[in-house]
């Protein structure tokens, strides 16, 4: 072996135990080290997700999390459902047109591309919730919405939180993250989620932090909502068993970073602040995100210029525009905010830029998988888009 090849693996050999991973996981941070055999190992690459399980800090004043009764809705998402859907673009009204949204009512067999480090042990504490709203002893899952699989586990600790270690397969993959909290008596009392699509390219995507709150579950069910996931999806198993290639692809496009501060925005809202207990909030969350979904498809529509849309052409178009909603709302200025609070999501679709939709929606498809899509669900019928339902910030 050459002196210098050797020097490298030397070097592996001994980092190794110190960043708690093999040989596989600091490979792409040293490069290649000419290990014979073994090229193809120099795909995979490993990077840290962590943050915080948080709720409302007013949710977690009402009662401890051990007493709390289990959710009365477990299948949210068909509920919402018709209000997400959109009328054909000749009787679509301009964004500009929008009813105001406010805060309300509503009721809501090939190669695995990751390789799992470890899935961390269950806390024995019992989870519960701190006066901050953050929430400790909680199972965080990391499921691939390709294939529904649980990849990773992570149990946040006594100040609510999580850190899990993943190894990808290439410089993209996209997860789901969730966690069902449970009361003393193991039923479903809570449900949180957020979307991750990984993008590890350098050394600076080694570390991506993304809080799991009301803010990121409403976005990870618009998301859903988008796909035939969202008649199966059950808050007693989250998204475990849920195979969607739409949901693997929507979720790519919502990176970690700009969703981190749009999940900041969502979560101030009085629309997800102030809610009593977890049922009303998973209601709440899951009309919004109908809402959001009804404004995603509408630039989609608008981008095109027809409702007539191929299913790979949709999902294109679908991604690229939830995508830029969120970065819309991750650049959302105070002066912007003052003037949204009872129409965030039509001002933030406004705020789109169709040329760069239509853009990436390109890219999109030109990536999409060569296999057919499966056949979506039928579009329930549109329910009217009621004026007091929605996002209200404070």
């Amino acid at each position: 072996m050459r002196p210098r090849a050797m020097s490298a693996l030397i070097a592996l050999a001994a980092m190794a135990p110190l960043g708690g991973c093999g040989l596989i996981g600091l490979g792409t941070l040293l490069g290649t080290v000419g290990l014979q055999g073994t090229p193809q190992e120099a795909s995979y690459r490993a990077f840290d997700v962590g943050g915080s399980v948080k709720v409302p800090p007013a949710l977690s004043t009402v009662a401890p999390l051990s007493t709390v009764a289990p959710l009365s809705t477990v299948a949210p998402l068909s509920t919402v459902a018709p209000l997400s859907t959109v009328a054909p673009l000749s009787t679509v009204a301009p964004l500009s047109t929008v009813a105001p949204l406010s805060g309300g009512q509503g009721n809501l067999s090939t190669v695995a591309p990751y390789r799992i480090l470890d899935l961390g042990p269950q806390s024995p504490n019992q989870t519960g919730w701190n006066a901050d709203g953050t929430v400790k002893y909680a199972d965080v899952q990391v499921v691939d919405p390709e294939t529904g699989a649980v990849v990773g586990t992570a149990t946040t600790d006594a100040s609510g939180h999580y850190q899990v270690r993943m190894v990808i397969k290439g410089a993209k993959k996209a997860f789901i993250l969730q966690t069902i909290l449970k009361n003393a008596q193991g039923q479903p009392a809570g449900f949180l989620a957020a979307p991750l699509g990984a993008t590890v390219v350098g050394v600076k995507d080694k570390q991506k932090a993304i809080d799991v709150t009301p803010g990121t579950t409403l976005v990870t069910f618009s998301s859903t909502l988008m796909t035939e996931a969202y008649t199966s999806f059950d808050v007693r198993k989250g998204f475990v068993g849920i195979k969607s290639e739409r949901l693997n692809v929507i979720t790519q496009a919502l990176a970690p970073e700009q969703l981190q501060v749009a999940a900041q925005v969502l979560d101030s809202s009085t629309t997800l602040t102030d809610n009593k207990s977890f049922d009303s909030l998973l209601g709440e969350t899951a009309t919004a995100s109908a809402i959001m979904t009804y404004q995603v498809k509408k630039l989609a529509q608008t981008a095109a210029g027809t409702d007539q849309l191929a299913p790979t052409q949709a999902l294109g178009l679908q991604t690229a525009a939830i995508g830029q909603m969120v970065t819309q709302l991750a650049h959302l200025t105070p002066a912007d905010v003052a003037t949204a609070s009872d129409n965030l999501f039509a001002v933030v679709a406004n705020k789109v830029d169709l040329t760069a939709v239509k853009q990436q929606a390109t890219q999109v498809q030109q990536q999409a998988p060569p296999v057919p899509l499966p056949t979506l669900p039928p579009d329930p019928t549109p329910a009217p888009i009621n004026p007091n339902i929605g996002i209200t910030l404070q």
